[in-house]
């Protein structure tokens, strides 16, 4: 059994027996040197090239890839970032092109930071990055576990490329590796005509009472609760709207947001109030029968954050995908891969239409670093629980 299927399975056991059985399974081959046969040196040659010549930085970085290489493997904690087909394909691109092996366990955003704070707290670091949700990455950075490399990689130097700032916290502790809408998610089996909702306020109808689904909005992260934290800090929508919500009985989902929107996907669920185009996209791709829909209301820009954990035993691979993943080479097999926008100018906009949420709405709220601390401090102060009831 490959370590990444161990990772998949190990997402259900208990953390330290997780931790325990990931370290022993940790222990990598040695590699296997390489001959060649002795080259003669080459006679110096008149530069032909109008190109600078190669700097102290240019240096620093080739060091940085030849350790990377060494260390030969990453191990990422992620949520919908790397799901999917999409993840597995930008994940192995990077391995083809440096033959560096990534381990990868997909979780919630909650559980993989709660994960690395246990293994800060033991001393024994397995995940090199982590791309949880915002307000666990929020969380993670004010705790001051994240490693803030930015001005290590070489694309992120290249400030006026990209369409917005790559660094999300003001250190740059936590990057954006990509940003998507947030709509409604419909199964279009089940909601369909005149039906579909156009506003929030129309998931108030008594119709819709027990067919909704929403990621736990006291967990303090994923999708339902940076829907309650975003209307509620924009003053989109107000804590009454959210107990008439409420009483309408929603499943209140524990797990990661790509199962929750499966759910909806397979009719267990008919609508999700929340689901962001990076999240559903590859399954609306490939043929699911869901559909996200924009609301009168507005919609949030959501950013999709990576970090590099401090402490990783794997730091030059890992400054190495971070650097590939910004890269334009990174972001068009990666933006393409998820059916989205890329987070660079010189990127072609794969933006799917079936995974734009139509209406394309017409106010925006972006998701800022500010947004996740308010949101961090409703979560302290319980005001989702005095709402949807204690956990």
């Amino acid at each position: 059994m490959n370590k990444y299927r161990i990772f998949k399975i190990l997402a259900s056991l208990p953390l330290l027996a997780v931790i325990l059985l990931v370290i022993a399974c940790s222990a990598q081959p040695a590699p296997v040197p390489t001959t060649s046969a002795p080259i003669a040196p080459a006679k110096a040659a008149t530069p032909t090239s109008n190109l600078p010549p190669p700097t102290s930085q240019d240096a620093a970085w080739a060091k940085v890839v030849e350790a990377a290489k060494k260390e030969g493997l990453i191990t990422i904690y992620g949520a919908s970032q790397f799901a999917g087909d999409g993840g597995r394909r930008t994940i192995e691109a990077f391995s083809k092109e440096y033959g560096i092996r990534v381990d990868m366990l997909v979780a919630a955003g909650r559980q993989a930071a709660e994960r690395i704070k246990v293994e800060s707290k033991m001393k024994q670091p397995i995940a090199d990055l982590v791309g949880p949700g915002l307000s666990s990455a929020t969380e993670l950075s004010l705790a001051g576990l994240l490693d803030s490399v930015w001005q290590d990689l070489p694309e992120l130097q290249k400030k006026d490329i990209f369409k917005i700032d790559p660094k999300y916290t003001p250190n740059g502790d936590v990057l954006n590796m990509s940003f998507s809408l947030s709509g409604v998610l419909i199964n279009t089996k089940q909601v369909n005509g005149q039906n579909v909702p156009k506003s929030y306020f129309d998931l108030l109808d008594p119709k819709w009472k027990g067919k909704m689904i929403i990621s736990d909005p006291r967990a303090g992260a994923g999708g339902g609760f940076a829907w309650f934290a975003e209307m509620r800090f924009y003053k989109v929508l107000d804590d009454d709207y959210f107990r008439r919500f409420a009483r309408q009985e929603p499943i209140i989902w524990g797990g990661s947001n790509q199962e929750q929107d499966n759910m909806v996907g397979r009719g267990e669920a008919w609508i999700n109030p929340y689901t962001t185009s990076g999240t559903a996209g590859q399954m609306i791709i490939e043929g699911a029968p869901l559909k996200i829909i924009g609301m009168t209301e507005g919609s949030s820009v959501i950013t999709d954050p990576i970090s590099m954990v401090k402490g990783t035993v794997h730091p030059n691979a890992s400054k190495l995908f971070l650097n590939w993943l910004l890269s334009k080479e990174g972001q068009n097999i990666y933006a393409k891969a998820f059916g989205i926008d890329s987070v660079r100018k010189d990127v072609d906009n794969y933006y799917d239409p079936r995974v734009k949420p139509q209406p394309e709405p017409q106010k925006y709220w972006p998701r800022t670093f500010e947004v996740a601390e308010a949101s961090n401090r409703y979560h302290k102060e319980g005001i989702a629980e005095s709402i949807f009831g204690k956990r």
